[in-house]
């Protein structure tokens, strides 16, 4: 079930939706009870959801813009000025700042098939015809009954516009089959639906019962889990006013059904708690650590103040997960509230930029260490690679040679059909160079597996590019004009580097690796990122990071197959 929005105009309008701008909020916030809203006229937009639909999402940009919570974020932006809030809102139709309330809903055709629908809401008029010339050009129209689509060829997104308040999105047709009857104004969606007009931030609501859920989906599920998940309605909202909280309701087919998913939140809850006791335990065994020394250095700060800060966060969990007012059965129906740290919402909103700016580092460090583990899983595949080609062709990958034995194709081209990449390997011409007429443009694709997220760029490449280059020359993992085979490494597979990873990209399709030659000093090689350890793949398959302090005779003992050396990896 795919319902991934595709790049083009229609992007533009969504991101309209996440604006941060000074907002008119349309309804005040009233009671945080999920059983408080009252009946009573729709606002435009939610009149126009279908009561009957099985998902609904609400959400109140203005309502939230406004609140406390995000006076930090607000005071900071309007710090811009006013001249730079009107550019702003001159250079986009609608205009951002007029974004009112954003809403989605999914139906249920004839089929069974799911149609997904959103509503933008915005307090000041706009033109339909600017926008379907901006987002839309190229566009054609449909009539649905007496509505017009607005579609093009360019994506599957679809505009429809019954004000000049609102655009209705449909994308893939669902707006044909949303147009072709007037909302149903009843059904397991109105609670939630009347819910959202009350002025609640968040609210979504799901009409489980009309779900295709195969019988057997939740077999594995444990018998707890199954309790919970045997309810015919889910609803949630999100209040921030006087009493900032978060409230769930399911409902149930009967009291005993009711009664067993309240009895199975209790038991997590309580097994929440134990896991809690565990890593409160941890954090403060790392904060109370007799070893530590005081002062600490500036560079601890940011994982010292997360650790106070989780040790608060675990006993505000706790305390919400003892109240008896956390979990109540009324009959069939079973509510959740929890309570939001409104105090810490406020703090947190006013002093984000100083949070950043203490946790930046630690950040960078989260990032450099996702972006070592992507390379080594990139290197990892290209050993399996390596090896699913020398089972299949009885000996190891080599660049691609003319007649002349002239190279003219990287080994990385041999072993696109072992990444997932068979299709772009079937249109090279094997008979003709990297950038020949017919080869050029595929060589100018970018590879994912080719590419360490550390590793740098030309603001322009011409072709595709790589950071992970064949250890090349007599006696290596790679040697021209000999088909190798795992047997000839003679030193072992475990102590033979075949593939490293170096910040000097190379076009991928093109014969060039790092060359060897026992004889001669070693070329530099640049870590990706100016680290002080590039990351090697071994011809076992593994992947280790090697220093650059690692003494040259050691380094060319690891460079070559059969060389004989005692490798002393501490040298």
């Amino acid at each position: 079930m795919r319902f991934a929005l595709r790049t083009g105009g229609f992007a533009v309008v969504a991101a309209l939706a996440a604006a941060v701008t000074a907002l008119q909020p349309d309804a005040a916030p009233q009671s945080s009870s999920l059983s408080a809203a009252q009946p009573g006229d729709l606002p435009a937009d939610l009149a126009l959801v279908p009561a009957d639909a099985v998902g609904f999402v609400h959400v109140g940009l203005a309502e939230l813009w406004k609140n406390e919570v995000m006076d930090g974020f607000r005071k900071t932006w309007e710090k811009a000025g006013p001249k730079a809030l009107s550019a702003l809102d001159a250079q986009f139709i609608p205009a951002p700042s007029s974004i009112s309330r954003g809403t989605a809903f999914v139906m249920l055709d004839d089929k069974k098939k799911p149609q997904a629908v959103g509503i933008l809401a915005f307090s000041a008029a706009f033109d339909p015809a600017k926008v379907v010339k901006l987002y839309l050009p190229n566009n054609t129209t449909e009539k649905v009954g007496s509505k017009t689509v607005y579609r093009t060829p360019d994506h599957e997104v679809e505009l429809y516009f019954p004000d000049d308040k609102h655009i209705v999105i449909g994308y893939g047709g669902s707006l044909n089959y949303y147009l072709s009857k007037e909302p149903a104004k009843d059904g397991p969606l109105t609670p939630a639906i009347k819910l959202a007009a009350s002025g609640k931030v968040l609210v979504a609501s799901a009409d489980i019962s009309a779900l295709p859920i195969p019988p057997n989906a939740f077999k594995d599920v444990p018998p707890e889990g199954r309790a919970i998940l045997q309810a015919k309605q889910l609803t949630l909202a999100v209040d921030l006013g006087a009493d900032a909280r978060v409230d769930l309701r399911a409902t149930y087919a009967d009291v005993a059904a009711a009664q067993g998913a309240e009895k199975a939140v209790k038991d997590l809850a309580e097994l929440g708690r134990k896991e809690l006791a565990k890593s409160k335990k941890e954090l403060e065994d790392k904060l109370y650590d007799p070893k530590i020394k005081s002062p600490r250095p500036p560079s601890d700060l940011p994982e010292a103040m997360a650790t106070v800060f989780g040790l608060g966060a675990i006993n505000r969990l706790d305390e919400i997960l003892t109240d008896p007012k956390f979990i109540t059965r009324n009959n069939t129906e079973l509510a959740l509230a929890v309570p939001l740290p409104k105090e810490l919402l406020v703090v947190g909103s006013g002093f984000v930029a100083l949070g950043a700016a203490l946790v930046l580092p630690a950040v960078q460090k989260v990032r450099e260490a996702a972006a070592r583990m992507q390379s080594s899983n990139n290197l990892k595949q290209l050993g399996l690679a390596i090896h699913n080609y020398h089972d299949a062709n009885g000996h190891l990958p080599q660049d691609i040679v003319d007649k002349n034995g002239k190279p003219i194709l990287s080994w990385r081209v041999a072993i696109l059909p072992y990444i997932e990449q068979a299709n772009l390997y079937n249109q090279f011409k094997l008979d003709e160079p990297w950038d020949s007429a017919n080869n050029k443009p595929l060589s100018q694709v970018m590879i994912k597996t080719f590419v360490s997220p550390n590793g740098a760029f030309p603001d322009k490449p011409e072709f595709g590019l790589t950071h992970y280059r064949a250890v090349s020359g007599p006696g290596a993992a790679f040697e021209a004009g000999k088909k190798l085979k795992l047997t000839d490494f003679t030193d072992g597979t475990s102590n033979t580097i075949m593939v490293i990873e170096t910040n000097d990209a190379v076009p991928w399709a093109k014969p060039g690796d790092y060359p060897f030659d026992p004889k001669k000093a070693l070329p530099k090689i640049n870590p990706v990122g100016a680290q002080k350890v590039f990351q090697a793949l071994f011809g076992d398959g593994s992947v280790r990071a090697i220093s650059t302090a690692v003494d040259e005779k050691t380094l060319k003992a690891f460079f070559t197959r059969d060389g004989g050396e005692v490798i002393n990896e501490k040298e």
